[in-house]
């Protein structure tokens, strides 16, 4: 049985998600992630990214050797496309309509599809290293990739050219890996998580980088989630670690999910209060009260 649940999605405006993990785990939720059904994608390899753009209807997962399925039913019938790559896919992301999307993972990898998936482009991405996640805030033209070695790349035109932000990044050790970043609400200010437990924050679309102040010391974090409208952002990590702010990152407080698994993914719902976690161990957490109390999901089998 999967144990590790990567990566979560939560669909827009709705209280709907879905979650992927190892042995090719796809999971759907109806109601902010207090029960989860299990779908069947006609895979067992390790899946770590998912993303179901514009109304839901279609979605895409990626994972080990180039995997990449989609759907076009939420989930209930999945297709494989031809990625043409052989390299672990880590991220997916469909800035606007399920037509024109990226994908990257291990060895510097960014593809590029703009029909649906039917045919993927392979970018050159200026670096080697392993992409970790990627975010295009606005639009398909802007967009950022993190990943290990103080990875921080940007593009401009729509993935044709990546430039490297990593010397822009203030008080990073050496090797610093980036495990994700997340730009709320435009191309300007951005927020990304570290493996040495620090939150980078730019004012400035990357211009700068630097470490947000916590007045408590932190295991590696692994992922974020930040409101468009108050920069109310929740941030989780090895251990059981969630920690919350409600003035963009200012102060933080430390919460406690009752759990001592690493913590892979966190989405919250579009009214702040409903959220979800998911890790290693196969938890699934949901929280109705803003993150102050959480409950284990039910998972049907």
């Amino acid at each position: 049985m999967a144990r590790r649940i990567n990566s979560l999605f939560a669909v827009e405006d709705t209280l709907t998600a879905y979650a992927v993990g190892d042995g090719g785990l796809v999971l759907t939720s109806d109601d902010g992630g207090a029960r989860w059904q299990a779908l069947d994608c006609g895979v067992k390899v390790n899946l770590y990214t998912v993303s179901f753009p514009g109304q839901a209807t279609i979605g895409y997962v990626c994972g080990d050797a180039g995997t990449i399925l989609k759907t076009e039913d939420r989930g209930r019938t999945w297709q494989r496309l031809a990625s043409g790559v052989k390299e672990d896919l880590r991220v997916v992301r469909f800035p606007i309509s399920p037509q024109v999307g990226f994908a990257a993972g291990d060895a510097g990898v960014v593809l590029r599809t703009a029909d649906g998936g039917r045919t993927w482009e392979r970018l050159v991405a200026a670096t080697s290293n392993k992409i970790m996640d990627m975010n295009f805030p606005s639009d398909e033209t802007t967009g950022y990739a993190v990943g290990p070695m103080g990875t921080i790349l940007k593009t401009t035109t729509g993935g044709s050219v990546w430039f490297s932000q990593s010397l822009n990044i203030q008080g990073l050790l050496p090797g610093t890996h980036i495990t994700a970043v997340h730009f709320p609400a435009d191309d300007l200010v951005g927020f990304a998580t570290t493996g040495s437990g620090q939150v980078l924050f730019t004012p400035d679309g990357g211009e700068t980088w630097r470490p947000l102040r916590i007045e408590f010391p932190l295991p590696a974090l692994y992922s974020l989630d930040v409101r468009h409208d108050t920069m109310g952002a929740f941030v989780v990590g090895a251990r059981g670690t969630l920690i919350a702010t409600e003035d963009g990152g200012t102060t933080w407080e430390r919460l406690y999910p009752g759990v001592e698994a690493d913590l892979f993914s966190v989405r919250f719902f579009a009214d702040g209060r409903q959220g979800i976690l998911a890790g290693d161990e196969r938890t699934l957490l949901y929280t109705e009260d803003g993150g102050s109390t959480w409950a284990a999901s039910l998972l049907a089998d």
